[in-house]
């Protein structure tokens, strides 16, 4: 998973970088388009009945809708990093956010924080720290 995650990135990053002048939303369609052939075929091979029957929304809430446009919109976010930084900041980010919304939900959800997310949370700071030691020296 870590190799076909780490070349997925690469590759994407390489694809929105390959013409710096294309619209970003152009670069974002053409990007998905396999997205929605493997999803399309997915739902022709696992749901066809129940699509046919009921409809594609059946079931989606108004948090469903939410979700949906909050997906969008990261979506949109990473494509921006991915242009105008690089595919390390955007893990760097995803890494950030995960711990944000780990504290957050202590809050908000009484979650219990583990050893192993403190010992993560050592792992992403001092890989940021280096980084960017690393991008100040240069």
């Amino acid at each position: 998973m870590a190799l076909l995650s780490g070349f997925a990135g690469v590759y994407t990053e390489a694809i929105i970088k390959k013409r710096p002048s294309r619209n970003i939303n152009v670069q974002n369609f053409w990007l998905y388009i396999f997205g929605m052939g493997f999803n399309a075929i997915a739902i022709l091979v696992q749901d066809f009945d129940a699509v046919m029957n009921k409809g594609f929304f059946h079931g989606y809430s108004a948090i469903t809708v939410i979700m949906i446009f909050n997906h969008a919109l990261s979506g949109i976010a990473v494509s921006m990093v991915m242009k105008y930084a690089d595919n390390i900041v955007k893990v760097y980010s995803t890494s950030v956010a995960m711990l944000l919304t780990a504290v957050v939900s202590v809050y908000l959800f009484g979650f219990h924080l583990s050893l192993a997310f403190f010992l993560g949370t050592i792992v992403v700071s001092v890989a940021i720290y280096l980084h960017s030691a690393g991008k100040m020296q240069r």
